[in-house]
């Protein structure tokens, strides 16, 4: 099962859903009897915008078809009303709970403190599985109760694989000095549980001495990335430098491949790390850029850092002769 961000073009995946909904799933999340979507009402469950109203879509991995759908809008100050319905062959299998779950990570980070839910009083499967969200009361209103939902502070993830590593980066402890950026969501549509465990690294010497460690601790695969000028550099020398670079790292982690590309670096790197659908991306910043392409159009470690997918590290080659330092 895949968890991402619902999108406008999921338009037909709603409708089929909604057609492998019974009369009574229909009713329990309509409170009515609704024989079909209208256009009106497609537009209002996809044109969202993932901030006041944000939506949420568990698809079936192995048949592409659309399984849940949960949501929030936000009503006030802190306050969103959610909703959540999935098909019935899959009810009863934790589709539910794991919508639920990611639905209150994403209101966590909108700032939403506290869920305000109205259910039909004889669906206690839903009353229920909102519950076990937080402090709940209840309150009755004829055939409809209103939960009351105190959602809990949101949890600092753990230190763990390479989020262990990045805390001895800030500590000082992994050279060369680096400059970590804040940690990058991926855009929308690109669900970060569909990530894996690969390492994209371009192969300048900062960027490699830093990729190799994370490809270390974590047991990642590695990609090294090279490009090559359309005109003026030669293909078997740089593939011949890079197999050399790559050499030295092959011992130390799972698997190695190179990519020796004609273009501009960064948009090589975005590539590579999109086909892969790699969990992070390091780049070095020389400290400054040298290329008229640079100049014109921004560095390549800013452009990554900026357009990836994924997370990305950016490891600084000191000054020569400066003293290493911590990054701010």
């Amino acid at each position: 099962m895949i968890i991402r961000p619902l999108e406008p073009g999921d338009r037909q995946l709603l409708v089929d859903g909604f057609e492998r909904l019974s009369p009574e799933s229909r009713y329990r999340r309509f409170f009515a009897q609704i024989p079909r979507l209208t256009e009106r009402q497609l537009d209002y469950l996809t044109d969202v915008d993932q901030h006041d109203h944000v939506a949420l879509i568990a698809i079936d991995e192995a048949t592409g078809e659309g399984i849940g759908v949960a949501r929030f809008v936000r009503t006030g100050p802190g306050v969103a009303e959610p909703a959540i319905v999935v098909v019935d062959d899959h009810q009863g299998r934790g589709v539910g709970s794991a919508l639920l779950d990611r639905l209150v990570e994403r209101a966590q980070e909108e700032g939403v403190t506290r869920f305000v839910a109205p259910v039909l009083a004889e669906n206690v499967a839903a009353i229920r599985a909102f519950e076990r969200l937080g402090d709940t009361t209840v309150e009755y209103h004829g055939p409809e109760v209103e939960l009351t939902i105190e959602l809990p502070a949101r949890a600092p993830e753990p230190a763990s694989g390479v989020r262990r590593l990045l805390r001895a980066v800030a500590a000082g402890g992994v050279e060369p000095a680096l400059v970590l950026w804040h940690r990058l969501l991926p855009r929308p549509g690109v669900p970060r549980d569909r990530l894996r465990n690969v390492v994209i690294a371009e192969e300048g010497e900062a960027a490699l001495r830093l990729a190799g460690e994370v490809a270390a601790a974590t047991e990642a695969s590695l990609v090294v990335v090279a490009a090559r000028a359309p005109l003026s550099d030669d293909a078997d020398e740089v593939e011949r430098r890079l197999e050399r670079t790559a050499a030295r790292l092959r011992a130390r982690v799972r698997s190695l491949r190179t990519v020796v590309r004609r273009g501009d670096l960064g948009a090589i790197l975005l590539d590579e790390a999109l086909a892969e659908r790699a969990r992070l991306i390091v780049v070095s910043d020389p400290g400054g850029d040298e290329t008229t392409a640079g100049r014109l159009l921004g560095s390549v470690w800013d452009h990554v850092s900026h357009n990836a997918q994924c997370d990305v590290l950016v490891a600084r080659t000191p000054a020569r002769g400066a003293a290493s330092r911590r990054p701010s």
